[in-house]
């Protein structure tokens, strides 16, 4: 979920343990509803601050959820392996690295909650996880130091950080039901949800302000700097849970043989739970649906920042815009599709939802940039439209400087020659040939490949150092302020000394500032043979224009993301709605990118609670922690399984396949969804609890079918009496 901890949490994985902390498993009635603050009126000052320490986790650990884990790390993991390869399948990389990740976490999570059930050891197991995943997201700042390596190292420490994020969250949700009654439970998950929306979104709108704000560092400084103040903000927050919530008391009913004893104890529990759901025909086709439509709604939101690089060729900033617009508009959508649910039912509101994301991935594969026009002038400033120097949709663009009789050269979001064209890149090098022939800065920082590659292991090596350097003093003080007990004012200096962290953390890697004098820039002859260069190079990935004082001229190599038709299956769909719909009404990809948000906001929230609720029907309430379990067992084996089907399309055949194919599941979830017979299924669902409630006080209760049978063999026995 993975990717639904955007916004929708596991609360599969709350609600059961909740429900096996209820000592009946009947529901509380309006009569007994009772007032949620009088009852945290009676609870201890302790028992409220135990509480407090478990949403600050909450806040503390979307850090990871929504700044690394759905928009930064799919982002630059793509772009490096694309620098690297030469190629734009980066986000099939991306794909089957998730999917690694979501193996071990679905291998050992059912293992680490029987095991966080049975013993009293959950701080422990929390505290591990946590700093796994904390350690690891500092160190991926530094992948993009280490040159052509940097996508090996960034995917080992993703795929480290991402087991401590998911298996830490088994651990937390289980501490749920002790935190209050029964009748805390709704209170205590909406507040949790809050928080980590909350303290998720505040830090995303600071790193987008570090993306866009007048900070004179380069790009990869930029992205060092978000994945270390993602950890210290994990860490700082978080520790607040290790601080004040307790150790929930429970009894030891499971001693500890080993981790393998523990599996094999969990896993016959999902075992028996997917055999014994079998004999509920409308819960069986309810789970095989749910399987699928979850599948394809959690790989587009897993998919979609690593899907805007490789395809689409987005800014980083531009992912961030996404979220947030997806988490805006998803807080009152969630309420409304509530209603909707309320008026027309659930079965209902959860087919519009499904519907709608279906219509978003199809729409998805249809965007595209619009094509590069050289030639159109609006203000008429000498410069094309789409080669303003600020807003330039080129990846290198030269323009002629009257003063010093050069062409200047900016590269597309700041990135430099290097940021855009690997080193040793197979792919590249039809372009790296035919560029630095004319471009000789470029020829002479790349004279010698092995030396490239020295400097960037080497390069990558100091960075990282720094980092952790940095990360122990500073997460070492912010916890020195916390043992000060200052109140408020603890989390404003542990900002400010973040701060000054990060200013004085620029002074000790190299080339992290940004010379506003340092322009690089070609003779006019040098200018006039680089496109020149170009009349029989077309295989490559990248679009240049020269502005020369009386001439303008641009390159576009076949594989740029403005040519859309490369001969993919669904390409001519992407053309079709380019020609008609985006180019006509003046729609920019950035400008797709955001209506995206908009239409996933809109059901992301909702499908998921839709389908909660309706599973929620479906079983028995005398079983439900038994089947809740499997329920979100069966989330987490769908976050594995859509990702790797993306990662087998997109390099089968291309990405915008592998969206359609994604929409294709989506779809067959919906149509089974639609089969459901609820009131059937509710039917089901009651006999069972008839059955189990009447087993507990050793009577015999018979299902409509028994009866019947019972009723005939009654009426035949009468007859042969006669």
């Amino acid at each position: 979920m993975p990717i639904n901890h955007l916004l929708i949490r596991s609360y599969l994985q709350v609600r059961r343990d909740s429900v096996r902390y209820m000592t009946d498993t009947t529901v509380v009635s309006d009569s007994e509803k009772v007032n949620i603050g009088e009852l945290l009126d009676s609870m201890s000052p302790e028992q409220r601050k135990g509480i407090q320490g478990w949403y600050w986790y909450d806040w503390a650990n979307q850090a990871y959820a929504l700044t690394v884990m759905t928009v930064i790390a799919p982002q630059v993991m793509a772009s490096l392996y694309n620098l690297a390869t030469g190629t734009q399948s980066g986000d099939s990389f991306y794909a089957f690295v998730l999917t690694f990740s979501m193996v071990f976490v679905v291998l050992t999570a059912p293992a680490l909650g029987v095991i966080a059930d049975k013993m009293p050891i959950k701080k422990k197991l929390l505290k591990w996880y946590t700093v796994a995943g904390v350690l690891f997201t500092a160190v991926m700042g530094a992948a993009p130091y280490f040159g052509s390596s940097g996508y090996i190292f960034l995917a080992l420490a993703y795929t480290i950080g991402t087991v401590g994020f998911t298996g830490g969250n088994v651990i937390y949700y289980s501490f749920m039901p002790y935190l209050g009654g029964k009748e805390m439970q709704d209170h205590v998950s909406t507040y949790g949800y809050v928080y980590g929306f909350a303290g998720g979104s505040l830090l995303l709108m600071f790193h987008l302000l570090l993306l866009l704000g007048p900070f004179n560092w380069d790009t990869n400084f930029k992205l060092a700097v978000i994945f270390v103040t993602s950890s210290l903000w994990w860490w700082g927050f978080g520790a607040l849970m290790f601080k004040w919530t307790p150790e929930p008391e429970i009894e030891t009913t499971m001693e500890w043989t080993g981790f393998k004893p523990a599996m094999k104890i969990a896993y016959g529990q999902v075992f028996q739970t997917a055999r014994e759901i079998k004999k509920f025909k409308v819960l069986a086709l309810f789970l095989v649906a749910y399987l699928l439509f979850y599948d394809g709604v959690n790989t587009i939101a897993s998919m979609a920042s690593a899907f805007g690089e490789s395809v689409l060729r987005l800014d980083t900033s531009m992912n961030i815009m996404l979220l947030l617009t997806v988490n805006v508009i998803a807080i009152p959508m969630t309420a409304v599709f509530g209603k909707l649910a309320n008026i027309k039912g659930t079965k209902f509101a959860l087919m519009v939802a499904l519907i709608i994301y279906c219509f978003v991935a199809v729409a998805a594969a249809a965007f595209a940039p619009l094509e590069l026009d050289p030639t159109t002038d609006s203000d008429n400033n000498g410069l094309p439209d789409d080669a303003e120097r600020e807003s330039s949709r080129y990846d290198f663009t030269f323009t002629y400087n009257e003063t010093t009789n050069l062409y200047e050269m900016d590269t597309l979001y700041g990135r430099g020659y290097d940021g855009w064209v690997g080193e040793s890149s197979e792919g590249d090098a039809p372009f790296r040939d035919a560029f630095q022939s004319y471009f000789p800065d470029q020829t002479e920082s790349d004279s010698s490949s092995s030396s490239s590659d020295e400097l960037g292991i080497s390069s990558g090596i100091l960075v990282l150092l720094v980092i952790l350097v940095s990360f122990v003093l500073l997460g070492s003080a912010i916890m020195y302020l916390q043992k000060m007990n200052l109140g408020p004012l603890t989390a404003l200096l542990a900002i400010l000394l973040v701060f000054a962290g990060i200013f004085a953390a620029s002074l000790f890697v190299d080339e992290a500032t940004v010379s506003i004098e340092e322009v690089e820039t070609i003779t006019p002859e040098d200018a006039s043979s680089l496109i020149s260069a170009f009349d029989n190079v077309s295989d490559h990935r990248f679009s240049i224009i020269v502005i020369g004082p009386d001439s303008i001229a641009s390159e576009v190599g076949d594989r740029h993301p403005t040519i859309v038709d490369q001969g993919g299956m669904v390409d001519g769909w992407a053309e079709f709605m380019r020609d008609n719909v985006w180019e006509p009404f003046g729609i920019t990809v950035s400008l797709q990118w955001i209506i995206l948000g908009c239409l996933v906001g809109m059901v992301m929230g909702s499908a998921g609670a839709q389908a909660r609720s309706m599973f929620s029907m479906l079983i028995p309430e005398t079983r439900t922690s038994e089947f809740f379990g499997f329920f979100g067992f069966l989330g987490k084996s769908a976050a594995m399984i859509g990702t790797f089907l993306y990662g087998i399309a997109s390099s089968t055949f291309d990405s915008r396949v592998a969206i359609m194919t994604i929409t294709i599941v989506i779809l067959a979830g919906t149509v089974l969804a639609s089969r459901i017979d609820l009131e059937e299924g509710i039917r089901v669902a009651n006999e069972e609890d008839a059955r189990n409630r009447a087993a507990a006080k050793g009577e015999v209760i018979l299902t409509v079918s028994e009866e019947a049978e019972s009723s005939n063999l009654y009426s035949q026995i009468s007859e042969m009496q006669k």
